[in-house]
C-alpha cells in the first residue's frame, strides 16, 4: 500500500514538473511574441503597395522569409521614409530595414546587416561622371528624406532637386528637367525598366557610396524581446547564407 502511495505521489510529482517546464517554455518561445510590427519605407522597389492593396517589394518579401525561418509574426506597414524614422523613435514600430547612419543610430540599435547596394549619381548619355567635380553645377534629382554619403548629403555647392519618391527623381530626368539622378543603382535600374526604358541611355555613374541595410531595433520596442532579437538575428545570418537574399535583390535589378 505505502509502496503504491509513493509510486502515485512520484508520478503527480513528474506531471508537475513536466507542466511547470512546458508552460516556462512557452513564456520564453519567440512564437509567443505578440504584436511585432515592422514599418517598410515606401519606396520600390523596396517596399510599396500595389493597385490590389497588397504589400510589395524587396524589404516585405525579405521579412516574409524571417517569418517562415522563425515561426514569429510580423505585422508589415508600408509608410513614408520620415514616419518610419518618428515611428523608431517613439517605439511604435519594433524594428525596420533601412541604411545605417548616425541619425538612425540616435534612434534605434542596428543588429545585423542585411544587403548592401551600391549609391550611384548618373545622367543620360552622352553625359558621363569621373570625378566628384562633374556632379557640381547640374541639377540633380533624388528623392527627399534620403541619405547616401555625408558629403554630397551636406554639400551646399550642389543643386538639388528634391521630390517625392523615387520615381519622380527617374521622370525628371527622362524629361529632361534634370540632367543627373541619385540613388541606389538597384533602384535606378528597376523604375527605368518599369518606365520601359534600359540603363543603356545612361552615361557613366559616379560611384557616391557603398551603403548597407541594417535591421534597425527601436531603443523604446516593448515587444522584441533580447531571446527574440537573438532568433531574428539567427534567421537573418541563414537567409544571407543560403542566398535567399540575395535571389530577392536579383529579382528587382
Amino acid at each position: 500500500m505505502k509502496i503504491a502511495m509513493i509510486v502515485w505521489k512520484l508520478r503527480k510529482y513528474v506531471l508537475f514538473i513536466f507542466l511547470l517546464s512546458t508552460f516556462a517554455f512557452h513564456l520564453q518561445s519567440p512564437a509567443h511574441a505578440t504584436n511585432i510590427t515592422a514599418s517598410v519605407f515606401a519606396l520600390q522597389p523596396f517596399g510599396g503597395i500595389d493597385r490590389q492593396g497588397n504589400i510589395t517589394g524587396i524589404i516585405p518579401e525579405i521579412i516574409d522569409e524571417i517569418q517562415k525561418e522563425t515561426g514569429l509574426t510580423i505585422d508589415v506597414k508600408v509608410v513614408p521614409y520620415k514616419r518610419m524614422f518618428q515611428e523608431l523613435r517613439t517605439g511604435k514600430t519594433d524594428f525596420a530595414i533601412f541604411f545605417r547612419t548616425s541619425e538612425s543610430e540616435k534612434i534605434a540599435i542596428p543588429k545585423v546587416r542585411v544587403y548592401t547596394l551600391k549609391n550611384i549619381v548618373v545622367g543620360k548619355i552622352p553625359l558621363n561622371l569621373h570625378r566628384y567635380e562633374d556632379i557640381i553645377g547640374p541639377i540633380i534629382s533624388l528623392p527627399n528624406g534620403t541619405f547616401y554619403q555625408k558629403k554630397f548629403d551636406t554639400d551646399p555647392a550642389l543643386i538639388k532637386n528634391l521630390v517625392p519618391g523615387f520615381s519622380n527623381a527617374v521622370d525628371l530626368l527622362l524629361n529632361g528637367r534634370t540632367s543627373l539622378i541619385a540613388g541606389p543603382e538597384l533602384s535606378i535600374a528597376y523604375l527605368l525598366k518599369q518606365k520601359g526604358f534600359s540603363t543603356k541611355i545612361l552615361g557613366k555613374p559616379y560611384a557616391l557610396s557603398l551603403n548597407s541595410a541594417w535591421l534597425q531595433v527601436s531603443a523604446k520596442s516593448k515587444e522584441l524581446t533580447p531571446n527574440t532579437i537573438a532568433i531574428i538575428v539567427k534567421s537573418v545570418f541563414t537567409l544571407r547564407r543560403n542566398n535567399t537574399i540575395d535571389n530577392i535583390l536579383q529579382k528587382y535589378r
